[in-house]
């Protein structure tokens, strides 16, 4: 098995110092918390890094796999364009990830690796690379995808399908679920305020803490479509992923200060396998 472990992450572009300025010091459990998983990542040794975002190219019916063999972004339309991103891809990997799905019958398209342009990044990708990338040596390739508006067990179905392609890898794979929570978290809130917004939140945190991925498909839609949530299907797919393998979660931070969730997690498989455990 060449899957390493795999993240949480939220991506407020806030927490990167060249946006967030002076309003930094709003979000230190967050900043704190995704430069120590930056540590446990490089700890890891990835030679790949499998990232979801949930601001990749979206759409109804197919999941997204991209193929390209190089990514570049920038922060420039959060008036940073000085904080650029540039990684290498791998097709290879990727490739394989669609054919694993194609043969669970779940539905994937081809992102990128056409007109052999780099692929853009956007900030659900961005944010945690800019924590992540730079502490890996040597640097880790990557390969971006992106949920669809397909069934809560296609979602599922994609993780285990990944699982599938990862074991015939013979890399060292590290999956990045990136998504923030609920968007409703408090009056000032971008998206509004819900007062079962916080519930949403905290049975997301409850069920990452205790190793009990699988409590997040008990989570009745009606809750989710209050909250406003961005990153569930995120972590639908890392559900899929881990239902047949052993892993240690460790919550590192969660907090909303500007009404958005934002929770921090490692899952360590390879010493929850061999009867380690997590100490942050």
């Amino acid at each position: 098995m060449s899957l390493v472990g795999a993240v949480i992450t939220p991506h407020p572009p806030i927490i990167v110092p060249e946006i967030g300025g002076a309003r930094q010091p709003e979000v230190d459990s967050t900043i704190r918390a995704m430069r120590t998983l930056s540590g446990l990542v490089a700890e890891t040794a990835p030679d790949t890094l499998v990232l979801l975002s949930p601001h990749a190219p979206l759409t109804r019916e197919a999941m997204g796999v991209c193929v390209a063999d190089r990514y570049e972004g920038s922060f420039s339309v959060f008036g940073a364009p000085q904080v650029r991103l540039e990684l290498e891809g791998n097709p290879e990997l990727a490739n394989a990830i669609m054919r694993s799905s194609l043969e669970h019958q779940v539905s994937v398209r081809a992102l990128g690796g056409s007109d052999g342009q780099p692929f853009p990044l956007d900030h659900g990708a961005l944010v945690p690379l800019y924590f992540l990338a730079d502490e890996i040596r040597p640097a880790a390739r990557l390969v971006l995808l992106a949920f669809s508006l397909r069934s809560l067990p296609a979602h599922v179905d994609f993780g285990r399908a990944i699982v599938e392609a990862l074991t015939a890898h013979l890399g060292r794979v590290l999956f990045v679920a990136s998504g923030d929570l609920s968007h409703r978290l408090r009056p000032e809130a971008p998206a509004g305020y819900s007062p079962e917004a916080a519930e949403f939140d905290a049975r997301v945190v409850e069920a990452v803490r205790r190793d009990r991925m699988e409590d997040l498909l008990s989570i009745p839609e009606s809750l989710r479509e209050t909250a406003g949530e961005c990153g569930y299907r995120s972590l639908l797919v890392l559900l899929g992923m881990l239902q047949d393998i052993p892993y240690s979660a460790q919550v590192l931070s969660y907090e909303g200060p500007f009404g958005v969730g934002y929770l921090v997690a490692m899952l360590d498989t390879e010493r929850s396998a061999s009867g380690g455990s997590l100490d942050v």
